[in-house]
């Protein structure tokens, strides 16, 4: 395992995310800047899902035939800028574009990075994985927070203040020796079967499912960091506050997304996937009724419930699809994660219509849903 490069992989995931992870929190100030509706802060946030994760897998297939290498480092300092300069944007429309530009920069990241993980991992692979996944997830949490420090502290022309560690970053991975950048993987990896019949044995059941409770996760779960801010602001609760609230709240998702990995090895990977949707509307629901210091400790469980399955439908996934981890791989990480995101503009409509409390309440039932296709899940060891 080489350490230098998959640690700076892992702090570049950490910083694509963050730099992504600060929008609730400049939304919430560019609603009132430049006087936006629910629908129009959702929009925003389905530009970025699209740009970011629909087409992920063009980028990975792309990556695959040119090898190209650079798409990491200029990843980083690409989604680093584009945020940076969100804080400048003169309207709505300028914001619109940044934020689409800016994903743009995570697609072309993600795949080539995760190709670069498995280059530089070695025998250990799986832990190779799991660290860059976490740093990704780590990303998403203290975004908020970064978020949160430049726009309340210095205005929101500090978002430019991104730049840096992107910079840093871009330079540092220059530095390093090429090869786990430009590297082939070794023949026969990810070889495909021959098999004519294979298409009749494709399991587009249980594969079918499993998008689609991400799809609804993803929804929920972009909807809800999307709105938390706004929804405490209308509690009373300032944005400060807020933003360190919705860190939590993701900071805990990460934390539980390694654990639920390691338990549904033991327990499988539906019990896992079925326990967290179930879970999930209980500890959402005490949230949108609770006060006081017990929406902190609500706001870490909730994430906790809800991104506990996050690593795991990835490798339920490429279970279902031995002989296609790629395909397994673009599906949950790209296409269904990034379809569940576009979501966030149906719960800005429902927002505007019939208010932001019950739109609250519909997102905090809605993975009932993805516990009832749990049970389309079938194959052996799930």
């Amino acid at each position: 395992m080489e350490r230098v490069p998959l640690l700076l992989l892992f702090f570049g995931h950490v910083w694509v995310d963050a730099s992504q992870g600060i929008l609730p929190v400049v939304l919430a100030r560019l609603k009132e800047v430049f006087v936006l509706s629910y629908f129009q802060v959702g929009v925003i946030m389905m530009l970025l899902n699209l740009t970011s994760s629909v087409i992920q897998p063009l980028f990975g297939y792309i990556s695959d035939r040119a090898h190209l290498g650079w798409f990491v480092p200029v990843g980083i300092l690409w989604t680093a800028l584009t945020m940076g300069l969100l804080g400048w944007s003169p309207n709505y429309l300028s914001a619109c574009l940044l934020v689409g530009f800016a994903g743009l920069g995570t697609a072309a990241f993600h795949p080539r990075a995760m190709k670069a993980v498995y280059l530089v991992s070695g025998s250990r692979r799986g832990f190779g994985a799991a660290i860059f996944s976490t740093g990704g997830n780590l990303g998403f949490a203290v975004g908020p927070m970064v978020g949160g420090f430049l726009v309340l502290e210095f205005g929101l022309h500090a978002t430019i203040g991104l730049l840096i560690p992107g910079v840093l970053l871009f330079i540092f991975i220059l530095l390093q020796k090429e090869d786990f950048l430009k590297g082939k993987l070794p023949d026969g990896v990810f070889c495909q079967s021959d098999n004519r019949n294979e298409m009749s044995l494709f399991p587009w059941m249980p594969l079918t499912a499993v998008c689609l409770i991400v799809v609804l996760r993803s929804w929920v779960y972009t909807s809800f960091i999307t709105y938390l801010p706004i929804f405490l602001q209308s509690r009373g609760i300032n944005l400060k506050t807020g933003s360190l609230m919705l860190t939590v709240f993701l900071a805990s998702g990460a934390a539980a997304g390694l654990y639920g990995g390691h338990l549904s090895d033991r327990v499988g990977r539906r019990s896992v996937i079925v326990a967290s949707m179930l879970l999930y509307p209980v500890l959402a629901s005490l949230l949108i009724l609770g006060s006081g210091p017990w929406l902190w400790v609500l706001s870490g469980a909730s994430g906790a419930a809800l991104l506990a399955s996050f690593s795991v439908t990835i490798v339920l996934a490429q279970e279902l699809l031995p002989s296609h981890l790629g395909l397994a791989s673009g599906l949950i990480l790209g296409l269904s994660f990034g379809t569940g995101g576009l979501g966030t503009a149906l719960s800005g409509y429902l927002a505007d219509t019939v208010g932001l409390y019950k739109t609250t309440w519909i997102l905090a039932l809605v993975p009932v849903l993805g516990a009832l296709l749990g049970g389309f899940i079938r194959g052996k060891e799930i």
